[in-house]
């Protein structure tokens, strides 16, 4: 699986719409300070594919922003060529 694209909304520190796009470059790294919401994205991620989150799959409510009704995640990969 090769990651394309995420795109969140309300999910945990991100209120607003953000999209991070992998596609420009072979290898990426994710830097910022406590908080900023480095381990969202791959929260995002989990949530995307799974359904789950690090807390399990019950309690999803926890995962919407403090400051947002609800909360989307967008998630493209590649695999076997393939756009999913």
């Amino acid at each position: 699986m090769i990651p394309h694209r995420i795109k969140l909304t309300g999910f945990l520190s991100y209120k607003d719409t953000q999209e991070v796009r992998f596609d420009s470059a072979p290898v990426w790294m994710l830097a910022g300070t406590n908080g900023s919401g480095k381990s969202s994205v791959f929260d995002a991620v989990t949530y995307a594919l799974f359904g789950h989150h690090r807390g399990g799959s019950q309690n999803a409510a926890e995962l919407i922003n403090k400051e947002s009704a609800s909360l989307a995640v967008e998630f493209d990969f590649r695999l076997d060529g393939q756009l999913f």
